[in-house]
């Protein structure tokens, strides 16, 4: 309701162009249907409503919070277009993407998540906002390993693991 918190309103903007592309979401070769997978994609679905932008702290203003959202929202859109009709929610095949992105990491949507959302608790900083991105981050790391290893039956994925060997960071080093 308060118009000046433009870091909940791209958190749902986010949150709405996530399930458009479920929508249109191709189906998968093999899918990961385990309790883990199943547990950590539904959290990761829905945990924005556990979020409470009222009555928080502000780490930092406004703006930087909605910039980093932007930008951690551009770099998931990229990699969302990308992938195309291969995006879905729960661990799955649906084909090899290896351009854009994901030629510097392997993960480059969950980056962009992280990224939007270390945005959003910048500017909207309580313990529970906190404890709600941290569980998520749980969930995440869990939906990383279960993609990766439905993904790791294919000899062309694990030749691009060794490619790209950083799943959500890469190393301006080398």
């Amino acid at each position: 309701s308060d118009t000046s918190r433009w870091t909940a309103l791209l958190l749902l903007l986010a949150e709405g162009y996530t399930l458009l592309l479920i929508l249109l979401a191709r189906r998968a070769i093999a899918r990961d249907l385990s309790f883990a997978a199943m547990v950590a994609t539904i959290y990761a679905t829905c945990f924005s409503v556990l979020l409470d932008p009222q009555g928080t702290v502000r780490l930092a203003p406004e703006w930087a919070g909605a910039g980093l959202q932007l930008a951690g929202m551009a770099w998931q859109f990229s990699a969302k277009i990308v992938l195309g009709r291969s995006f879905g929610l729960l661990p799955a095949q649906r084909g090899l993407v290896m351009a854009g992105p994901y030629r510097v990491v392997r993960h480059p949507i969950y980056l962009g998540y992280l990224v939007s959302h270390v945005g959003f608790l910048l500017a909207n900083f309580s313990w529970l906002n906190f404890a709600v991105i941290a569980s998520l981050y749980v969930a995440q790391v869990c939906r990383i390993a279960r993609e990766e290893a439905v993904l790791s039956h294919c000899d062309e994925y694990r030749n691009y693991q060794s490619r790209v060997r950083w799943r959500l960071v890469a190393n301006p080093w080398g």
